[in-house]
């Protein structure tokens, strides 16, 4: 198992389009190359992700 997705009820924001003043789904929670882990969409994971797996994020898939 390469721990890379995790089931959510709902999509969260993107904790930077949200400190920004916008709002937009996030993708991916995942630590960043800042330091500290967040809620990141497809844009910002692009700029700040760090990978996928265990210690480094998980892809968000919505539960059906």
């Amino acid at each position: 198992m390469t721990h890379t997705t995790t089931k959510v009820a709902s999509l969260p924001p993107c904790d930077f389009c949200t400190e920004a003043g916008t709002t937009t789904q996030a993708a991916v929670d995942g630590k960043t190359n800042l330091g500290p882990w967040a809620y990141m969409c497809e844009m910002h994971y692009a700029t700040h992700g760090i990978g996928l797996g265990l210690g480094r994020g998980q892809r968000l898939v919505l539960r059906t």
